[in-house]
């Protein structure tokens, strides 16, 4: 099995845990192993040189931006000193910060990448296509956790077939 690092928060409710199973379920019909540092590779160091030394030793990465943080109102900028560059936001929600900090050593150890997200996820940094090299394929969780979808399904295949085996 070759192995692919799979980034996401840790899963809270029976709609995430179900969706990450399919998807687990999806690579190793590849013979792709999914692993990261929560799955079985735990170690007393600090987790940036664990992470890194996982990655390096994968021909692959998905990234996945699920939620994990609920904010019913907050604001960008509330001191600003121009009135019109503050911005409230009503019911964001956004992933952790670790899919971000796991994207960025995926992309600079140049393996291939694919990012989904969740689609009521705030878009920033490797979520936002503005800011990314990557393709984000935005999905609604509902609908994915019982069985993929046949889009979700061909970009994971796409996926698959730039990996190096």
């Amino acid at each position: 099995m070759t192995d692919v690092f799979i980034s996401h928060p840790t899963p809270f409710n029976k709609n995430q845990t179900d969706f990450l199973k399919l998807i687990d379920e999806k690579l190793e019909k590849h013979h792709l192993n999914p692993t990261n540092l929560g799955k079985n590779n735990w170690n007393y160091q600090k987790p940036l040189k664990p992470i890194k030394e996982l990655i390096i030793k994968c021909k692959g990465a998905i990234i996945i931006g699920l939620e994990r943080h609920h904010s019913f109102i907050g604001y960008d900028k509330e001191g600003a000193s121009n009135r019109n560059d503050k911005v409230e936001l009503v019911h964001k929600y956004t992933s952790t910060p670790w899919i971000q900090i796991e994207a960025g050593m995926a992309y600079q150890a140049g393996i291939p990448l694919l990012v989904l997200k969740e689609k009521k996820v705030f878009a920033e940094g490797i979520l936002d296509p503005n800011n990314s090299d990557s393709y984000i394929f935005e999905f609604e969780l509902e609908k994915n956790c019982k069985k993929l979808s046949s889009p979700m399904e061909k970009i994971i295949e796409s996926w698959i077939h730039e990996i190096p085996i």
